[in-house]
């Protein structure tokens, strides 16, 4: 019989080079976590006014869209009054950049189509920053971590 050692790392313990070695692998399998929850949200913003969401991209940046079938009829008759900034119907956190950004936008020109559209140009782009974060050097070490993911010395992940 055989005895090998094998040292075992924190991330924070790993030379650079092992620390983007082990960030690599993360990568590799890292899948953005909040997909579901975020069309929820524009999906259940977009259902609000009594419109579908038709097809959407987001996530490879300049290709982003969100088609719909809202056009200028579907606000006949409201008043920016009838909606809250802070609501919350699904109660995820990009609910708050399509409410907030439709209210401040219609407050402000008086425009409830193009404060829609300014919404949902302003939700897909909280979302690409999220995506953003998500692959930065900093939230993959902090999930790595959270995960309790252990290296060897040269960054390849110990099982």
């Amino acid at each position: 019989m055989e005895t090998i050692e094998i040292n075992i790392y924190e991330i924070h313990e790993l030379n650079d080079k092992a620390k983007e070695r082990a960030r690599n692998w993360y990568r590799e399998g890292f899948e953005y976590h909040w997909w579901d929850e975020a069309k929820n949200s524009i999906r259940t913003f977009i259902e609000h006014f009594g419109g579908a969401m038709q097809d959407w991209q987001l996530g490879e940046r300049g290709r982003d869209y969100i088609k719909t079938d809202i056009t200028p009829a579907h606000f006949r008759g409201k008043k920016l009054s009838d909606f809250s900034p802070d609501f919350m119907p699904t109660g995820y956190c990009f609910d708050c950049d399509l409410w907030e950004t439709f209210h401040k936008e219609w407050k402000r020109t008086s425009d409830p189509m193009y404060a829609f559209e300014q919404a949902l140009e302003a939700t897909m782009s909280a979302i690409a920053s999220d995506i953003e974060y998500q692959y930065s050097n900093e939230a993959i070490d902090e999930s790595i971590s959270a995960n309790g993911y252990r290296f060897t010395e040269d960054g390849r992940f110990y099982q």
